[in-house]
């Protein structure tokens, strides 16, 4: 995982589409953070935040995450407000937005509160933050749309107003004495500044920017307790079994599991970070592909088979679409076969497989044409081949079968097959009566 972003309202579904490699969650609350940070992501981005009816995202949370390495950024609403409190210890802030807080020119949690519509609704906003009215009226006195003193007595009755209630049609209906008004009002149609929108952009692309170079960050200026209140946070309990590190001690437990395992997710890291720095994401297609070849191959026909096991292994559906994602950028970096020759061949030496299936080769080779292969029908032969040569049933596609081992069609893997059958033939391998009595009936057609 390389970078959490905890959004809602201040992000727009482009905007979140033109960073694919990050991992998007709702506005976070208060143990969403330390959850997110379980995951060892490079980066977190907090940019909208809950606060109103639930317990916001604790302070504590976050210097726990940076405690671990983890670059945290904040900016635009709820991020603005931790990364001016947190600045001193480590915490990047982003945008304008925060630079007002950090330096006392806002001090009020109202200025960045808004009531939205929830994620299905896209978080249509429902009332305007303040921080936008502010920096909508600094952009109109610039462009000489209302004067100064016509832009403090807006201000002021923005500000006078509960912040869910603070909306353009309000306010200007509060001002019936305001000259300019009605320019104002035709105007705003184009005017409006959406200041979290950029401050929001603008932590994205810092976060960007720390991932492209790979700066490792510094050693928090802090050293991190372990409190009481820490231990017996409310939300710590219903994570202790999902704890990574819980987990992985208990692997350590068999040696040659744990390796195997670090093996296979060393590998399907690198091919993640290279898809990554050449800017391939998985299409669609290939992603359902991988989802249905993982529900088959568990027997999970209906979605709430699949519900259950995403429930089990502490996961949610991000979690399981990120691990889909990384699947198919292992398949796709193997599908370059003979890029990885080498690698593989080393790999058999370390194995002690390597002589052994050179020797085979070499015999294959020197073996007599006996050209019986060409007399099977070439069904009963890929049926031979699979069913009682691998012990295994027939591919649902032998097209993408092909492909996975890097044939470069049907015919090379028909070739090949043909190969093996004429091969084990030569060296008086048994044949299943059931094909010979197949192979007569075929030729007795002919």
């Amino acid at each position: 995982m390389t970078a959490v972003i905890f959004a809602g309202p201040s992000l727009r579904t482009l905007d979140r589409a033109a960073f694919p490699d990050f991992t998007f969650l709702p506005p976070v609350t208060q143990g969403d953070l330390y959850a997110a940070a379980l995951r060892q992501p490079a980066a977190i981005g907090i940019i909208d935040g809950f606060f109103d009816g639930q317990p916001a995202v604790w302070h504590k949370e976050i210097l726990w995450a940076m405690s671990r390495g983890i670059a945290v950024f904040g900016a635009a609403s709820m991020g603005a407000l931790r990364a001016a409190e947190l600045a001193p210890f480590g915490m990047v802030g982003v945008g304008r937005i925060f630079q007002d807080y950090r330096d006392s020119r806002l001090c009020d949690d109202d200025e960045v509160a808004l009531v939205h519509g929830p994620a299905e609704t896209g978080y249509v906003e429902l009332s305007e933050p303040m921080v936008n009215i502010r920096a909508t009226v600094e952009h109109a006195v610039n462009e000489g749309i209302i004067a100064a003193t016509e832009a403090e007595v807006l201000l002021a009755t923005a500000k006078s107003r509960f912040y869910p209630q603070r909306n353009w049609d309000a306010i200007l209906g509060d001002l019936p004495d305001l000259r300019a008004r009605d320019q104002f009002a035709h105007w705003l149609r184009h005017g409006r500044t959406d200041q979290k929108r950029q401050d929001a952009l603008a932590l994205l692309q810092a976060v960007r920017d720390h991932l492209n170079t790979g700066d490792q960050i510094s050693d928090p200026p802090f050293h991190f307790e372990w409190t009481e209140a820490w231990a017996n946070a409310p939300w710590q309990s219903r994570l202790d079994d999902a704890d990574a590190d819980a987990v992985l001690n208990e692997l350590r437990l068999d040696s040659d599991a744990y390796l195997r395992t670090r093996d296979a997710a060393l590998l399907q890291e690198l091919a993640k970070r290279a898809a990554d720095r050449a800017g391939a994401t998985p299409d669609e297609t290939a992603i359902a592909r991988a989802t249905r070849d993982f529900r088959l191959s568990r027997g999970f026909l209906r979605q709430s088979d699949l519900d259950a096991w995403i429930s089990r292994n502490d996961m949610d559906r991000t979690d399981f679409d990120r691990l889909m994602n990384a699947h198919v950028a292992l398949d796709n970096a193997g599908g370059n076969h003979s890029g990885l020759a080498a690698a593989m061949l080393d790999q058999l030496r370390m194995q002690g497989r390597y002589a052994a299936l050179r020797d085979r080769a070499k015999s294959k080779r020197q073996a007599p044409t006996l050209e019986m292969a060409a007399v099977l029908p070439q069904p009963v032969l890929m049926s031979w081949y699979f069913e009682t040569r691998l012990k295994r049933s027939y591919p649902d596609n032998i097209a993408e079968y092909a492909a996975e081992l890097g044939f470069p069609g049907l015919e090379e893997l028909h070739r090949f097959v043909a190969a093996e059958y004429e091969f084990l033939q030569s060296c008086d391998a048994n044949v299943p009566e059931t094909l010979v009595n197949a192979n007569k009936r075929s030729t007795a057609f002919d």
